[in-house]
């Protein structure tokens, strides 16, 4: 008879303690100054290994950064990539690519959910992750509007109003169609603008 393999779970404390003490890092190839940080984030108290980005993941977080930049008035959000959000009670700290936060001083604490005015995440490769546990988190956490682009089908996933397991509404945009955040309605956002130009 099989018997279920233990899981090891964690406080955000813990793992914040074990980030600053270097347990992820590995240590410095010859060629390669100070050490290789791998991705990880803390979910439902477990650390997950998060996937390499690869090139079109980059350019589409590139692509949200300027669009986010550019359309976000100063005094509205502060944009942060691919930097922790804290969810409060659900002992999570996962690394959105991109996070329209409250504008404060996170010196001293990171944001947290309630800070969230809009989450983005590219699922080139975790799009079942990414709908699935992460988007229960973020919904538990009460991040108000949840993004999830999805390169392969060249849309953009967005869920709104959070529960405490999941968000009620979700809507596919696809190519030639546009959308925008309940924070900031007038930042239209093109699908067409993220993926490549069809031949």
């Amino acid at each position: 008879m099989a018997t279920a393999t233990p899981t090891l779970k964690f406080t955000v404390e813990q793992y914040d303690l074990m980030v600053g003490a270097g347990v992820f890092s590995r240590p410095p190839a010859a060629d390669t100054p100070g050490g290789d940080v791998p991705r990880v984030e803390l979910l439902e108290g477990e650390i997950v290994m998060m996937s390499p980005i690869g090139p079109r993941h980059e350019e589409i977080v590139d692509r949200l950064n300027e669009w986010s930049a550019a359309a976000a008035p100063r005094g509205v959000a502060r944009i942060r990539v691919q930097q922790s959000l804290g969810i409060p009670g659900r002992q999570s700290v996962p690394q959105p690519d991109i996070a329209w936060v409250r504008p404060r001083d996170y010196a001293a604490s990171r944001p947290q959910a309630g800070d969230a005015l809009l989450v983005i995440e590219v699922a080139e490769t975790s799009l079942r992750y990414d709908l699935g546990e992460k988007a229960a988190v973020y919904a538990a956490g009460g991040v108000p509007e949840y993004w999830v682009v999805d390169p392969a089908a060249e849309v953009v996933r967005r869920l709104r109003t959070p529960g405490m397991a999941a968000y009620a509404e979700r809507r596919v945009f696809v190519r030639g169609e546009s959308l925008a955040p309940l924070a900031w309605p007038e930042a239209t956002l093109t699908v067409d603008s993220l993926y490549a130009p069809r031949a």
